[in-house]
């Protein structure tokens, strides 16, 4: 997608975009898709950078210097925790954003919302001088700052044609990718004095948010229907789609795919060092390159794969590729354990994740099954990110924990990749 370099302003052309099915009826947009995809690339950029730092290099080193002599358990539980209070704050907030009417729309003071107490979590993060205030600051941060994605997420549905919703899901994808780049290489820099870099990361998810909320501002929401609130209203609110076979599917291909490559991805360097052999050194170098040749693949996928899929107009066929990529990099270190064949699966992987993140975020907005719940429904469907991301490494850790080696990780890796493969194609309304 080219951008250009004159955004519109916001009242300059008004639309309501007709929508290609009779599910959702309308799509509407104070802005051009093109400014929209601006500001889609600002919040992702700057939310994704400001959580790289909060939960992984800058975390680990604050939880081990102020307890380095169980700074693995500490992390290991705090990750899990995350993980689990993540997945249910997504569900939440996506809920109450479907329910939310205000002159600024549905998602717009959730968006804000996320962004100021994201911004607020941070700093206490970086104030934290025990184990126990850090803990609590990070689990804090966690529940909150989900308004943020929660809410973008659900713009793409409300706002977006079907027909560029490849397009803008590449600049969206794209800019998470560059983010926890960007955030990774800076604070690798601050390992010994991290607290600093909290304070950035808290500057730049609130300047993004309010970027985001002031480039595409949303219609009043006031005046549209919704569940009643009191508790039969928001129990009805909460419920799961019902009557739904394809949200489903998108679910367990979306939680299956991600599941088998984080078996192998999130276990490299253990990978490196007990299956193939190498030192700590020879094994820190393998990821740096592996490192370096991923992300390069991933930005090629994201962007070739999301306007490629609008183009051809569609979904399964692209995230079918991606799933065989990912097959193919996990069978490379299966029939050849060797640094080089880490390397390779790093790019191949990555290739595959960028492909997968351009499109399936475009399929998952197709398969809802209701206008009304969008913001509840994605958040479920967002479940099957960080699902696997928590129970990937339990199921690894037990296969190589009874002595079966990795060579069973790597074959379970590729029967859950090619059943996930295979529940995308079970998805009948979308091509």
């Amino acid at each position: 997608m080219t951008m250009s370099a004159e955004i519109p302003e916001p009242l300059a052309h008004p639309e309501v975009l007709e929508a290609p099915t009779a599910t959702f009826l309308t799509i509407r947009s104070r802005v051009s898709t093109r400014r929209l995809g601006t500001a889609f690339f600002i919040v992702g950029l700057s939310w994704v950078f400001a959580n790289s730092m909060a939960s992984s290099t800058l975390f680990a080193a604050k939880i081990a210097i102020l307890d380095p002599t169980n700074k693995v358990g500490v992390l290991a539980v705090a990750t899990a925790l995350a993980g689990v209070v993540s997945t249910l704050a997504l569900f939440f907030w996506g809920a109450i954003s479907d329910l939310t009417r205000s002159r600024l729309g549905k998602r717009t003071p959730w968006i804000i919302f996320g962004a100021v107490s994201g911004a607020v979590g941070l700093v206490l993060i970086g104030v934290s001088n025990s184990v126990g205030g850090l803990l609590a600051a990070f689990l804090g941060y966690c529940l909150l700052y989900n308004a943020l994605p929660a809410a973008v997420l659900a713009v793409f549905p409300d706002r977006i044609p079907r027909e560029k919703r490849g397009t803008t899901s590449a600049i969206y994808g794209g800019a998470q990718v560059i983010g926890g780049a960007v955030a990774g290489i800076i604070a690798s820099q601050f390992i010994s004095n991290p607290n600093p870099l909290f304070f950035v990361a808290s500057g730049v998810i609130l300047v993004g948010g309010l970027l985001f909320v002031v480039l595409a501002p949303d219609f009043s929401s006031k005046d549209e229907p919704r569940q009643r609130l009191d508790l039969r209203g928001l129990a009805e609110s909460f419920k799961f789609p019902a009557d739904a076979p394809d949200f489903y599917w998108a679910f367990a291909g979306r939680f299956l795919l991600l599941l088998g490559l984080f078996m192998v991805q999130n276990f490299q360097l253990y990978i490196l060092t007990d299956y193939i052999g190498l030192t700590n050194d020879e094994a820190g170098t393998i990821l740096a390159l592996g490192g370096f040749a991923s992300l390069i693949t991933i930005v090629i996928g994201i962007f070739v794969a999301g306007p490629l899929s609008d183009k051809i107009k569609r979904r399964k066929m692209p995230i079918f590729i991606a799933s065989l990529l990912f097959g193919v990099a996990v069978f490379i270190p299966l029939l050849s354990p060797t640094g080089t064949a880490m390397i390779i699966f790093a790019a191949v992987s990555g290739l595959g994740l960028g492909a997968f993140l351009s499109v399936d975020t475009a399929l998952m907005t197709e398969v809802l099954p209701s206008e009304e719940s969008r913001g509840k429904d994605l958040g479920i469907l967002n479940t099957a990110n960080t699902v696997p991301a928590i129970i990937a490494p339990l199921i690894t850790a037990g296969i190589v924990g009874i002595g079966l080696g990795y060579v069973p990780v790597f074959i379970g890796s590729l029967i859950v990749i090619i059943i996930g493969a295979f529940s995308i194609f079970m998805i009948k309304s979308v091509r």
